[in-house]
């Protein structure tokens, strides 16, 4: 709306300052900058009163929950509570949230003995290794979150770098079920799985394993509307795990068709557009997908959309396992 007052050089930082937050009464004590700012709710309204005092950041848990958190065996010793992981990072301008943060190991001085970045490279200083490296994959010394399992290996060595001393679990979702007796799964990605070896699919008493044949290309939807051979564009429920350049199938039997992807529209509603035009017409709900993970066997369960497959699973009280092809 007016102009600059002053020079300023490539890569200054700045901020869209917001309107921000009106509330009543106003503040007692002055307050400085990059100070938290937390909204305490309503709480919990408990049937009776406290029997004991307990400090803040205190464990609130229900016991009786057993599709939440860790749930496997050895049954845990240690429980965390800890602030809200929602606040302003003054550093990267960006929320702190379950998707990103740091974990610090201290001893019983208080020193940091250990420690990780998870999501992203969130505080540096708790980053182990060289952060300075560039391009690809190179953003810094972080472990992806969330839903993967991270650990050391080989157990209780370590280079001074996280980035060579962490193994993460590769671990992906089925967008659409899957039914005993297929040998092919569709998924949300393939990143981090080989030929070759063990995969988990499925949770409890129908968890099973398999073992990958052939990994193939991500993704997996149904149309969200019918539509006419001779279109250059499918409208999907979800473009999620897709790529340009891709190739996908349309369909199931005499009426499926392979086609690459020329590009991806997400909004207003995902829309596939199609470097060549369909050769047949295909209803609603027909199923598009890549070329997902062929097993060697299979599936001798039936599996919802929405249901894990891993690579590994956690290992506490126990060494670490990780698939490495190294």
């Amino acid at each position: 709306a007016s102009p600059l007052k002053f020079n300023h050089s490539a890569n200054l930082p700045f901020s869209a300052r917001g309107t921000g937050i009106s509330f009543q009464p106003a503040t007692a004590f002055p307050h400085s900058s990059n100070e938290p700012i937390q909204a305490l709710g309503t709480g919990i309204t408990l049937d009776k009163p406290l029997a004991q005092n307990h400090e803040i950041n205190a464990v609130v848990r229900d016991a009786a929950v057993t599709t939440a958190g860790y749930q496997g065996s050895p049954a845990p010793n240690q429980w965390f509570g800890g602030p809200e992981l929602t606040t302003y990072s003054p550093l990267f301008g960006r929320t702190i949230t379950l998707n990103e943060g740091s974990m610090i190991l201290r001893n019983a001085s208080g020193l940091v003995v250990d420690s990780l970045n998870y999501g992203a490279l969130v505080d540096p200083w708790a980053a182990i290794g060289y952060q300075a490296a560039s391009g690809t994959g190179q953003s810094g010394c972080f472990v992806p979150a969330p839903a993967l399992s991270s650990g050391r290996f080989p157990d209780g060595s370590g280079t001074a770098s996280n980035c060579n001393d962490f193994r993460t679990q590769a671990a992906t979702t089925l967008p659409l079920a899957a039914t005993a007796g297929q040998t092919n799964i569709k998924v949300a990605e393939v990143a981090g799985f080989e030929a070759g070896e063990t995969v988990f699919i499925g949770a409890g008493s129908d968890q099973e394993t398999a073992v990958i044949a052939t990994v193939g290309t991500p993704g997996a939807t149904t149309m969200r509307t019918a539509t006419d051979s001779g279109a250059t564009a499918i409208p999907v429920t979800n473009a999620s795990g897709f790529t340009n350049g891709e190739t996908i199938t349309i369909g199931n039997g005499a009426d499926s068709e392979t086609v690459t992807i020329a590009a991806i529209h997400r909004f207003p509603a995902p829309e596939i557009v199609l470097n060549a035009p369909l050769t047949h017409a295909h209803h609603a709900a027909t199923q598009v997908a890549g070329a997902g993970i062929t097993l060697t066997a299979p599936l001798t369960h039936a599996h919802a959309a929405g249901a894990q497959v891993t690579d590994n699973v956690p290992t506490p009280g126990a060494p670490n396992k990780y698939h490495t092809k190294h």
